[in-house]
């Protein structure tokens, strides 16, 4: 699956996901920080026909999910790097991953993650073995509301605009089908 990401780097992500937190007096701890930024990923993809949100690629650890690069550079302090623009429709999405999972606590998204089937998959190969994007997309593309897992079309929340009327009105993407 050959794909160009939409950002530029997980920088993008996780910086604004750690600004989200901050907004709402919250320490985003590292761990809650890597299970947010694979479920951006999984339900990007499954939200966009397999469109990339970033280039990261994810190793299922005991825990749960990581992305290695970010892992080691914020292993001491958040660096300073500067952040690209984002365009509107990126920007809702990581908010609204943010509205959806950012209240939950890391024990509870570790628990839910490692129930999901790419998690399992690549941890039943061993610690560090890397979480396909095509599993991950496949995955949420298909998952049913659960208690821990909500579909894809409820993580993705409607953009509130004024119609020519003035009054406000709630707007989604046109996703058409994707035909085989």
């Amino acid at each position: 699956m050959k794909q160009k990401p939409v950002l530029y780097s997980v920088y993008d992500v996780a910086f604004r996901l750690i600004d989200h937190a901050l907004n709402d007096n919250e320490y985003l701890q590292p761990q809650k920080l890597h299970r947010l930024l694979y479920l951006a990923q999984g339900y990007f993809g499954a939200s966009y026909h397999g469109a990339m949100l970033m280039p990261a690629l994810f190793i299922a650890e005991e825990a749960g999910p990581i992305e290695p690069n970010l892992y080691v550079l914020m292993e001491e302090t958040r660096p300073d790097v500067r952040l690209k623009s984002i365009n509107d429709k990126t920007r809702h999405f990581i908010e609204s991953v943010w509205r959806q999972f950012g209240h939950h606590s890391v024990d509870h998204l570790n628990a839910s993650i490692r129930n999901h089937s790419p998690y399992q998959e690549a941890w039943r190969s061993g610690p560090g073995t890397l979480i396909s994007f095509e599993d991950m997309v496949t995955f949420y593309a298909a998952v049913r509301k659960s208690a821990t897992t909500p579909e894809a079309e409820e993580v993705v929340r409607p953009r509130v605009m004024r119609s020519h009327k003035g009054k406000p009105v709630a707007t989604t993407d046109w996703r058409p089908r994707r035909l085989k």
